[in-house]
């Protein structure tokens, strides 16, 4: 799976305790690495086939005498191989049809091999710094690929490669690791996936950071939704389970904004699997697995929205150049989830007036273990982020398209309190200079209507080179169309007693 057009890099990766599919094309195994393969299954018909949910005569509910307390032997590894996926097949109701090979690594090796598949044209790093240097995420002076290298692989505890058709458990001792039933679920969901869908298939990798994710919380949703049906039958004592920690993933994040974001779709997966699980049955995934979705606000909101086309025309002039090849022909989609990280972290670590940072450790049902919705992202209904170069300089004309005037003039507000919490300098009406930090130069923030565009470039004169037509905008100009008329209207409404408002209902 080609990289090097998506700005997510490792959005696959697994996370903390929770398990994910990325590529593996180029892992190479080395004397850290021990390997075996699952038992043999037959494939069977579930709806008149009792074999379903066993595999090599070990069933769902059989106890299998495994202890890991020194780790796991090859025959004990075996046992729970085949347990577990016979537990998969039960609570998905689908057999596997071939066997899954299980490798373990240790985290040195584990490492080398992401940052060798992950390793990208020069082209794309640079223009892929803007993207993120565009959500306030990952500043100058610092490679985006490493930061987010850096950021998830020492908190790895395995993934399943699609490429490799095997799963890679990573350990401190290969030879005898502590492996988690709940990991394995979670892996060979994965292996199910792929075995009925092929996770291979380009309609699994989005062109844009935001289709990405999307479709990440698709295929990552079921994965933790059959975990967390795991976890019940276990908590409620109708099945006997490993609880072994894992011996590897202990690592910290070093940075919560990248962390964040590739969390969204574990986070929102599984609640909105369980949706569509409840509604429309299993059918209903595979359907959606056929056609997955392209937005994350359909996976925050769980509705598909039709998102309005942003293709802003390229005006550039004085030898800015925009990129080609990266993306969507040089252009990248953030997306709600990306918005709300973006005004989330800042909040979070300067202090911006943007969104309240408790709101993402609100859980919305059962399923659903963070909450990526609030005000300034909450209505998104396009965007188009056009990263731009000349010589040593890098600037960038992100263009977001919004349902309502009142929720263009949301994210307005909210963007511009980033560039206050960080002592910009408002040089202008809707022009801010931003020195000695490491998201410095100058932006230009222009609004009509639903629509907000915002230009960076190291200087003001780079921001007229960019985009010509620029009329920055300032947070306190009237939301169009609520002038005075919109003044009057709202004294009358007092003075009827009518409920009025101006914004636009949230669920």
């Amino acid at each position: 799976m080609d990289r090097r057009g998506r700005s997510l890099l490792v959005v696959a990766l697994v996370v903390l305790a929770i398990s994910a599919v990325v590529p593996a094309t180029a892992a190479a195994t080395t004397p850290a690495t021990t390997t075996a393969t699952s038992p043999a299954t037959t494939p069977t018909n579930h709806s008149t086939n009792t074999s379903l949910g066993c595999v090599d005569g070990i069933c769902h509910d059989d106890p299998i005498n495994v202890t890991q307390v020194d780790g796991l032997d090859d025959a004990e590894r075996d046992r729970l191989l085949a347990r577990s996926m016979a537990r998969v097949e039960y609570l998905r109701g689908e057999p596997f049809t071939e066997s899954v090979p299980i490798r373990v690594v240790d985290s040195e090796t584990f490492g080398r091999e992401q940052l060798t598949a992950n390793d990208s044209d020069p082209r794309f790093a640079r223009w892929n710094d803007q993207v993120w240097k565009a959500l306030f995420i990952v500043g100058d002076n610092t490679s985006t690929q490493t930061a987010i290298t850096d950021t998830l692989t020492g908190s790895v505890n395995g993934l399943y490669s699609p490429r490799r058709d095997e799963i890679v458990i990573v350990a401190d001792d290969p030879a005898a690791p502590r492996i988690s039933e709940a990991t394995l679920i979670h892996e060979l969901t994965h292996a199910l996936q792929d075995q009925r869908h092929d996770l291979t298939s380009p309609r699994f990798s989005g062109d844009t950071q935001d289709a990405d994710l999307a479709v990440t919380g698709l295929y990552e949703g079921e994965a933790g939704y059959i975990e967390a049906l795991y976890r019940h039958r276990c908590d409620d004592d109708r099945w006997r389970c490993q609880r072994a920690s894992p011996t590897s993933g202990e690592g910290g994040a070093s940075n919560r904004g990248i962390l964040t974001v590739v969390l969204q779709p574990y986070a929102d997966g599984p609640g909105y699997v369980h949706e569509i699980v409840t509604t429309e049955g299993w059918a209903g995934v595979d359907e959606r697995m056929t056609d997955p979705p392209t937005t994350t606000s359909e996976i925050i909101h769980r509705e598909p929205i039709d998102p309005q086309p942003v293709d802003p025309p390229s005006t550039a002039t004085a030898g800015w150049q925009r990129y080609t090849e990266p993306g969507r022909n040089g252009t990248e989609v953030a997306g709600e989830a990306s918005i709300f990280v973006m005004f989330w972290y800042q909040a979070t670590t300067a202090g911006a007036d943007t969104v309240d940072p408790g709101t993402l450790y609100e859980s919305e049902g059962e399923y659903d273990s963070r909450t990526y919705s609030a005000p300034p992202s909450d209505g998104w209904a396009g965007d188009a982020l056009v990263p731009y170069r000349r010589g040593d300089d890098d600037g960038h004309v992100w263009t977001t398209e919004w349902e309502t005037a009142a929720d263009a003039a949301e994210f307005h507000r909210a963007y511009t309190a980033i560039l206050t919490a960080r002592n910009a300098t408002e040089t202008d009406p809707g022009i801010y200079e931003l020195d000695d930090d490491r998201f410095a130069g100058v932006y230009g923030v222009e609004r009509d209507g639903t629509r907000v565009r915002i230009v960076h470039a190291p200087t003001t004169d780079g921001l007229r080179e960019l985009a010509p037509g620029l009329t920055p905008s300032a947070t306190t100009e009237q939301i169009p169309g609520f002038g005075i008329a919109g003044a009057l209207l709202a004294l009358l409404a007092v003075g009827w007693g009518l409920a009025w408002s101006a914004t636009r209902p949230r669920d």
